[in-house]
């Protein structure tokens, strides 16, 4: 009886090895990649090409202020953060209304307008690069950064109102009638209590949304021309073509490092917020 009572126990522990050094190897092919360019950031063209993959010779630390000043990485960081911001400002807006009275309402058409919310989830966004263009160029906002924010904080409303749907469904009537009794109308109870309770869905939407609109590229590139209007990923790659035959693979690397940074630290501020926000929404939804 004993024997057999342990061979569970031994499959168990040799399951959980395996899964360990999954883990780990999937650790190792994201960090390893990040290193690298990191460290590539810091050398010469020199030491690049005759020392790929070992560490630098000599630390060149002026290519962060050649990639920030040559490259206009300073202009770049500061529109995506003003378009990032801007277009979270408009989505949370959108998303968070639409959600709660998806969720709390019964009105007519109420499940067709859901379904049309999921059904745009799924439609690929490439599709409607030239749609949008024809009606930013309509409202004479092509070259705008308003225009880019209003493309960026509509187009993930879908996906938001998904997200926030199941977080404002599983609140309990009975706040809602309590804040009635008090006199508290639909506005005021939105704002007061239910968007609060439902923090960790509300933070979780910001923040895969601000990745995504800081790494977008295609819409950004399609929508602004004008230099000092256009967002680090564009700027990323425009800097990459000015090299033409002769790459300055330090400054280039140490761009790709400026531009990663800020989705890393606010990943690690909110960590622990996106994943409380995920598991309660699986569970609620």
């Amino acid at each position: 009886m004993s024997v057999k009572a342990q061979k569970p126990k031994a499959k168990i522990k040799a399951n959980s090895v395996v899964g360990n050094i999954i883990l780990w190897l999937a650790v190792l092919a994201v960090i390893l990649p990040l290193v690298w360019v990191f460290l590539t950031s810091l050398k010469s063209n020199q030491d690049f090409y005759s020392n790929v993959w070992g560490l630098p010779k000599e630390w060149v630390w002026s290519n962060y202020a050649r990639a920030w000043e040559r490259g206009n990485i300073g202009s770049g960081v500061i529109n995506s953060v003003v378009v990032s911001l801007g277009a979270l400002a408009v989505n949370l807006v959108c998303s968070t209304t639409s959600a709660y009275a998806l969720s709390r309402f019964e009105f007519r058409g109420r499940k067709a307008l859901y379904g049309l919310y999921v059904a745009a989830i799924m439609v690929p966004s490439i599709i409607t690069l030239i749609p949008q263009y024809f009606m930013l160029l309509q409202l004479n906002l092509l070259d705008t950064r308003l225009g880019l924010i209003l493309v960026y904080g509509l187009s993930s409303v879908p996906f938001s109102t998904f997200m926030l749907f199941g977080f404002f469904k599983a609140l309990p009537h009975e706040l809602e009638e309590a804040a009635m009794i008090d006199g508290a109308g639909y506005i005021k109870t939105f704002r007061t209590i239910m968007l609060p309770l439902a923090q960790p869905g509300v933070i979780t939407v910001m923040i895969v949304n601000f990745i995504d609109y800081w790494n977008e590229y295609y819409k950004a590139m399609s929508y602004v021309t004008t230099p000092s209007k256009l967002t680090i990923p564009v700027g990323l790659v425009q800097f990459t073509q000015q090299s033409q035959y002769r790459i300055d693979w330090g400054a280039l690397m140490a761009s790709n490092i400026i531009m990663i940074i800020p989705t890393i630290v606010v990943y690690c501020i909110f960590q622990n917020s996106i994943q409380k926000g995920l598991t309660a929404g699986a569970v609620k939804g």
